[in-house]
């Protein structure tokens, strides 16, 4: 099945993105409450937004309408998503914050700029093109919740936020079903559209790394 052959290929990243610092700092408490705002804003108001909206185009991409349905209720339930954590960002800032609210109307940093085009320009091209640009943002968040879950500690200062993370069980059920749509897709594919949707899913993944790690080392950016 291609997601294993994926599966091999993002490992040894996926396993760096448990690791940094800023998902060590999660866990054991020692993060500083500023960069988890700041991923909170890049993620809630800009990459949310585009992901939803680049599914919703993928979908368009999909002749099978089986196929055309698991993108169509992933774009749903990413933007519900987004409007949840929002929602969240009062309590968030209440407790995270030092009375700077300028986090709340930073702009997309370059990282998630550059992301979210990414995201745009692959769901423009063909249905394998869009999906490898896709799925890494939806895959790597199930395994990084899974390991947060697992490792955190339990008394550190973010804990409820490490609980709240994770979408829970019913969303293994939603990335099968995506997963099975990735199998079905590059099985029918040409070797040329396998490869391009490869290609796709290791930028994807890269760029998971990228935008964790400007959360953590963010910058002033000059405007």
């Amino acid at each position: 099945m291609l997601r294993t052959q994926l599966e091999s290929a993002a490992a040894p990243l996926l396993e760096k993105i448990k690791d940094h610092p800023f998902f060590a700092g999660l866990r054991d408490g020692t993060l500083d409450g500023a960069a988890l705002l700041h991923f909170a804003r890049q993620d809630a108001d800009f990459l949310l937004p585009a992901y939803g909206r680049a599914l919703a185009r993928t979908t368009a991409l999909a002749h099978d309408n089986a196929h055309a349905m698991v993108l169509a209720r992933m774009a749903v339930g990413t933007l519900e998503a987004r409007q949840a954590m929002a929602m969240g960002y009062d309590i968030m800032a209440a407790q995270l914050g030092d009375g700077d609210d300028s986090w709340r109307s930073a702009p997309a940093d370059p990282v998630t700029h550059a992301y979210t085009s990414f995201f745009s320009s692959a769901a423009a091209g063909s249905l394998a093109e869009a999906i490898g640009a896709l799925l890494p943002c939806s895959w790597f968040y199930l395994s990084i919740a899974d390991d947060l879950k697992e490792r955190y500690d339990p008394t550190a200062r973010y804990a409820d936020w490490v609980k709240a993370l994770h979408p829970g069980d019913d969303y293994r059920d939603v990335l099968e079903e995506f997963l099975t749509v990735v199998d079905e897709v590059g099985e029918r594919a040409s070797a040329d559209d396998r490869d391009r949707l490869t290609h796709n899913f290791l930028t994807a993944a890269r760029y998971e790394w990228s935008f964790l790690d400007a959360a953590l080392n963010r910058l002033d950016w000059p405007v």
